[in-house]
């Protein structure tokens, strides 16, 4: 996008079509862990004191509760609308920055965190990168490679890779320079470029370098 969406000018247009139901709004992602790049998307949870469905916004990535229900495990609440998870409960919980409403509890364990985490690389990335290790013989390492695609999958599992280890949650950018400093030979600090604005052309190379990041993930969390 070529402007940050705030979440004053989010809440504005919330008010303006649903007066008086947003209870409390909570800010998480790219805008408090300092990784907010051009496409950045404002990553915000909302609370509403009644059951509706929300108007869409560009720009904006939203998940819906019911007011009271960040007072709640995780595995307790059904939301409005969006995903909920351990890992959002505990960034609400730790960075999240409250704009409306009383700053949430989210209860949770690190465990919790630890076992999502754990899951989502096999359930969700797994998945991807299996697919991906198929296509391989039949790609040039040299020709260009979708730039969002490899960014996502580039960074993402090195998330939580990092919260498994640590506990800790990360923005990408951080992750990819974790990652990077873990495996200094692959060249992850590339994707960490690309995402923040730079010319870095992105090739399959970097796809492959991806594939093989993952699986060195996937044995340091087995390890």
């Amino acid at each position: 996008m070529d402007q940050v969406i705030t979440p004053g000018d989010y809440l504005a247009f919330l008010d303006a079509r649903l007066p008086g139901l947003v209870a409390g709004a909570h800010v998480y992602g790219s805008r408090v862990l300092d990784d907010v790049v051009p496409d950045s998307d404002l990553d915000i949870v909302i609370e509403l004191s009644s059951a509706r469905e929300l108007p869409a916004f560009d720009g904006a990535d939203v998940t819906v509760v019911l007011a009271g229900s960040l007072e709640k495990p995780v595995f307790d609440v059904t939301p409005l609308a969006g995903e909920i998870t351990p890992v959002l409960w505990q960034q609400l919980r730790t960075v999240g920055q409250t704009v409306r409403g009383t700053r949430p509890t989210c209860p949770g364990t690190a465990a919790d965190v630890e076992a999502y985490c754990r899951d989502n690389l096999v359930s969700y990335w797994k998945l991807d990168w299996d697919r991906f290790r198929s296509a391989v013989p039949t790609l040039d390492p040299e020709a260009p490679i979708a730039r969002d695609t490899v960014l996502w999958v580039g960074l993402g599992p090195a998330r939580l890779w990092h919260t498994i280890r640590t506990g800790e949650i990360v923005s990408k950018s951080r992750a990819g320079e974790l990652a990077a400093a873990r495996w200094p030979d692959l060249p992850i600090l590339d994707l960490v470029a690309s995402r923040r604005g730079e010319d870095v052309p992105l090739k399959v190379a970097h796809g492959l370098a991806g594939l093989e990041l993952f699986d060195r993930i996937m044995a340091d969390v087995t390890t």
